[in-house]
């Protein structure tokens, strides 16, 4: 009876053993402050060796280069109140202002313009939230309006780069949120922060399904963004985490953040292995290092 009690207890560690080796995190090291006293700090980009965001209720959008922040845009440009910002190929930032119901455009020789402020139909915007940029250079950017599971008027709509037409692609969403691109560019996720869900669209069809459900309660999808090998980070406002997801749909990590309004994410560092994390409970910004590097957008 002894030797198979022994058996048992030497067979359940090996078991154990082998469960915590097989166990892979996807962060390494500790949270670092990248910048602080901000308020509602949300919307981060990185382009070359600079990181930008918004600050959402300050009503200007930071720019930290070589450790240093500074103010790139403020409500003396007609700022009112920014939130997701993309940079595309040659450096242009889009960006989404809410406070206007607008999409803008700031090209690196300095100028501001409104890209687009209504949809083909001529209907205004309710406030566009976050924004990302397919490969062919299209913007992309989600545009929620009730918070409420029994009223279904979110929007995801597409932009030219060039000319600011902008087109309805999907209508009937519950606050869409956060946005990015799979690393092939084939495939759009889209965060319902009402219902937890991470949706996901194939950009050849425009299908739309649900790739997973986060946990309920008080707390929302929000920003995200992906790593080389196809994996969602995704920030979970109120939650105090960022789930780690695969392109499968498979939950692989969590990580806790400092405070637990986490509110967007986005890679940058020389070798794309730095994860920023936009933060509004302590309104901070930190960072943490990652196992893969994020896809060069």
């Amino acid at each position: 009876m002894i030797k198979h009690i022994r058996f048992f207890l030497m067979l359940l560690l090996l078991i154990l053993g082998m469960t915590s080796c097989s166990s892979k995190s996807y962060f390494k090291g500790e949270f670092q402050v990248v910048a602080d006293n901000l308020n509602f700090p949300e919307g981060p980009a990185w382009f070359k060796d600079q990181l930008v965001f918004s600050n959402c209720y300050g009503a200007w959008i930071g720019h930290i280069w070589n450790e240093t922040l500074d103010t790139l845009l403020h409500a003396g440009d007609g700022l009112v109140n920014t939130n997701g910002t993309a940079f595309d190929k040659e450096g242009n930032l889009y960006i989404c202002e809410y406070g206007k119901g607008s999409i803008l455009k700031f090209s690196p020789d300095g100028s501001l313009q409104t890209l687009t402020a209504k949809d083909h139909n001529g209907k205004r915007f309710n406030r566009p939230n976050d924004i990302a940029i397919s490969q062919s250079g299209d913007i992309y950017f989600t545009d929620p309006k009730s918070y409420d599971p029994n009223i279904c008027d979110g929007r995801l709509l597409r932009a030219d780069i060039n000319t600011g037409e902008t087109i309805q692609i999907i209508d009937g969403l519950q606050f869409p949120n956060g946005l990015c691109f799979s690393p092939d560019g084939k495939s759009l996720y889209i965060g319902e922060s009402v219902n937890k869900n991470i949706l996901k669209m194939t950009c050849e069809s425009d299908d739309l399904d649900t790739l997973i459900t986060l946990p309920g309660g008080n707390q929302d999808p929000d920003g995200m963004d992906c790593d080389v090998e196809g994996n969602l980070y995704i920030s979970y406002f109120g939650g105090g985490k960022i789930y780690v997801v695969s392109p499968e749909g498979k939950l692989l990590d969590s990580l806790k953040t400092p405070g637990r309004k986490p509110s967007n994410v986005e890679f940058g560092g020389p070798d794309m292995k730095t994860l920023f994390i936009t933060e509004c409970e302590t309104n901070k910004i930190y960072s943490i290092r990652t196992m893969h590097p994020g896809h060069k957008k």
